[in-house]
């Protein structure tokens, strides 16, 4: 018997495949689990066969709770588990959605649809996306009087989204800043405590709140926290190196009774510091769970040997990771490359070069490459080159689907429907297409309801009442709330397509599209053939949820899109080379992946001055990024880059040389003048030397040359080299393999 009071079912484990560490994994059911799960070790595999076995063992796929970071890691996982165990009475519930797979986010809107009443959130409430957060905060800043804040609004969004990743709402942020005495954090406050009440007006919450909520939520509802602390027999959470504070607090309230936890993740692969991610929750694990069994994965069937000396070679620098070493039983497979090049254009067409040379021999497809960068402002520069080339690729990142304007007017109108308090919504849609409700006459409404502390939507309810209003306004107002009430009338009985077609005709949007189609036809048709697409994607999800045995509906859909990520629409059967931010490449795989723009100042960016803590996490990026490749990793930097129309000097990543794979010297003024040749040959780390201006150096990329010029000291000093081929470039001493000759 387990911890688990069951008898496992031993049936299904010679059909799972599992090496001896990923066995151990599966089988373990003492307690609290940590799977030290490094990338490519099969960790979505031991997932689901662990939750495989529950099931094969007679625990209900509807007690279990999974949680991943994505709806495509979600669905892929439900998928695997459908297969593992096909047969049963209990798997019905699983084929039926009934088993709770979900996001973070997605998992806090099912349960604050079905329980939020207890902490008076209404089950409709909106989900408010960072563009909405931005509008709600430019209201709240017009309303406080700090019109010029305006510009500032992603700012006080993201410094808001980290309060609540910290459990602070908006009273807590205050009580904080007053203790603080600080003035800016006090303003901040205000801001919150303002945005926060427009916020609760709408009936709407942000994503933060999908967390904040939900454990507000199971600490003051003792039913609820109970119910779900005895109804979850196995919780399990993913990525938990990603986790934040409100993440993890969730994770313990939900496991501290029965404390079949199982956490799986990646020290070495925490990349989202930036957005509130707390590596020490998977650092500290067992001292969160002293009787915690810890299970290392190491065994990686992604990639080569080659690219993972390369890349073990590099996470080795990082001091705040738990050790392993990832090792595979695949060939060495090719030499990681090192291609240097003049400029970014210069880098973008040899790696364009590279893509043809690869393709040619039909060894590898399109989809089969990925070309990954730090900023995406690099994109441009491959998007010119392969469009040039006529080289198809696909841009992760860019404006999603559901971000284009016509895609989110035509939202906008479904989610007024839903929720008419939703005021970014309706301010969006009251006058497109245009109504006679311009400017002025909204100005004079924003002034009613701020007045009269009324919702936007109530006030037009009232536009009798409200002063100052043209007859045209009024008359505008009067067969928008019409439209809408004709709209409404049968969304119980008609389907979300059916839905979605009548607001288009009804509300005269689709029209107003045609109707610009003299003016700018190519243009036009795109924003139509965007708006059928959209018709497609609702019937889709109708398609999904019918065959899951469910019941479609504008509340379920509206939710999907709003927590859908860019990675979750990813097609990688397109023929087309991916373009992508190594962020955002986290979690996939290729067969060659270009880890571009290597340069200090760039990746890692703002090198000199980074604290330890950035450096790491640069330095777990840079990790990422290598471990996505399969079969061929190309690592690329260029000796110049524009920044803001200027051209500066760049000096290769201290990562090229901390991955041990470097250089034989490239002959800058070969006859060929080619750039961007393969390097091989291993050049160790340096100590820091002590090299002063006018001496002989030699680089093993570079050549000889002499020091002009050198600045800083310890750490951070810095040399600048002429090289006898002409090239001048400036190295930090600490990282750059320079010998005196």
């Amino acid at each position: 018997m387990t911890a688990l009071d069951i008898q496992l079912n031993p049936d299904i484990l010679p059909k799972l495949g599992l090496n001896p560490k990923q066995l151990e994994a599966v089988r373990y059911f003492g307690g609290p689990v940590l799977i030290l799960a490094g990338a490519g070790t099969g960790k979505t595999k031991t997932l689901t066969s662990k939750i495989a076995l529950l099931i094969a063992s007679g625990v209900s796929p509807t007690r279990i709770l999974a949680i991943t970071f994505t709806n495509k890691a979600a669905q892929e996982m439900q998928h695997r588990i459908a297969k593992l165990v096909p047969y049963g009475p209990s798997v019905a519930s699983l084929h039926s959605g009934g088993m709770w797979t979900h996001t973070f986010h997605s998992f806090g809107a099912r349960v604050l649809r079905q329980y939020g009443r207890h902490i008076n959130i209404k089950p409709h409430f909106a989900i408010y996306d960072e563009d909405d957060q931005k509008k709600l905060i430019q209201l709240s800043l017009e309303e406080l009087g700090l019109e010029s804040e305006k510009t500032k609004a992603g700012l006080y969004v993201s410094l808001i989204s980290r309060a609540k990743d910290d459990l602070l709402d908006a009273g807590s942020y205050l009580i904080n800043a007053q203790a603080a005495g600080d003035e800016n954090r006090l303003k901040t406050a205000q801001i919150y405590l303002r945005y926060q009440k427009k916020l609760n007006e709408a009936g709407a919450l942000d994503f933060g709140d999908l967390i904040l909520r939900t454990a507000e939520l199971l600490k003051e509802s003792d039913e609820v926290r109970e119910y779900f602390q005895e109804y979850f027999q196995y919780v399990l959470v993913d990525e938990y190196q990603d986790t934040n504070h409100a993440q993890y607090v969730l994770v313990k309230t939900l496991s501290a009774k029965k404390r079949n936890l199982c956490v799986v993740g990646d020290p070495d692969q925490s990349v989202y510091g930036w957005r509130g991610a707390d590596i020490r929750n998977i650092l500290e694990f067992e001292k969160d769970f002293t009787d915690a069994k810890t299970i290392v994965l190491e065994q990686n069937y992604r990639s080569t040997s080659r690219i993972l000396q390369a890349s073990n070679a590099v996470i080795r620098h990082n001091k705040g990771r738990k050790p392993k070493d990832l090792w595979t039983e695949k060939p060495d497979g090719e030499a990681v490359q090192l291609l240097e090049f003049a400029n970014e254009m210069e880098e973008a067409k040899g790696i364009m070069e590279k893509v043809k040379r690869l393709t040619a021999p039909g060894d590898f497809g399109y989809n089969d490459i990925a070309v990954f960068y730090r900023t995406n402002a690099q994109s441009r520069s491959f998007e010119e080159t392969f469009r040039a080339a006529r080289i198809p690729y696909r841009l992760i990142g860019s404006v999603r689907f559901y971000d284009r304007k016509e895609i989110k007017d035509t939202l906008s109108y479904l989610k007024v429907l839903v929720n008419p308090a939703d005021t970014v919504s309706l301010l969006r849609i009251i006058n497109t297409p245009a109504r006679g409700i311009g400017k002025t006459a909204l100005e004079k409404l924003l002034l009613y309801a701020r007045e009269n502390d009324a919702g936007i939507y109530d006030s037009m309810l009232k536009e009798e009442q409200v002063p100052g209003l043209t007859p045209a306004a009024r008359r505008g107002i009067r067969e928008f709330i019409a439209m809408l009430d004709d709209v409404k009338s049968d969304m119980f009985t008609n389907t979300p397509t059916l839905m979605l077609e009548k607001i288009l005709n009804r509300s005269g949007y689709w029209k107003s599209i045609e109707d610009e189609m003299e003016k700018d036809k190519e243009g036009t048709n795109d924003r139509l053939g965007n708006l059928q697409e959209l018709v497609n994607a609702v019937k889709e999800f109708e398609d999904k949820v019918l065959k899951e045995g469910g019941t479609p509906n504008l509340y379920k859909y509206l939710e999907e899109v709003a927590l859908a990520s860019q990675v979750d629409a990813l097609n990688t059967d397109t023929h087309a080379v991916t373009l992508m931010t190594v962020h955002l490449a986290k979690g996939l795989e290729f067969p060659v992946a270009f880890l571009t723009g290597l340069e200090d100042g760039l990746f890692p960016i703002n090198s000199a001055n980074s604290s330890d803590e950035h450096m790491e996490e640069e330095r777990r990026l840079a990790y990422v990024g290598m471990t996505r490749a399969k079969d061929r990793l190309f690592l690329t930097w260029a000796n110049t880059r524009r920044i803001f129309g200027t051209t500066y000097p760049c000096m290769a990543s201290r990562f090229i040389f901390e991955s041990k794979v470097a250089a034989r010297e490239i002959q800058r003024r070969s006859a060929s003048g080619e750039t961007g040749q393969e390097q091989e040959a291993p050049v160790p780390p340096s100590s820091i030397p002590r090299i002063g201006k006018g001496r002989r150096v030699a680089h093993p990329i570079y050549g000889p040359g002499r020091v002009v010029d050198q600045i800083g000291s310890g750490e951070l000093a810095k040399v600048t080299v002429v090289f006898d081929s002409g090239v001048r470039q400036t190295f930090m001493l600490k990282y750059a393999p320079l010998q005196q000759i």
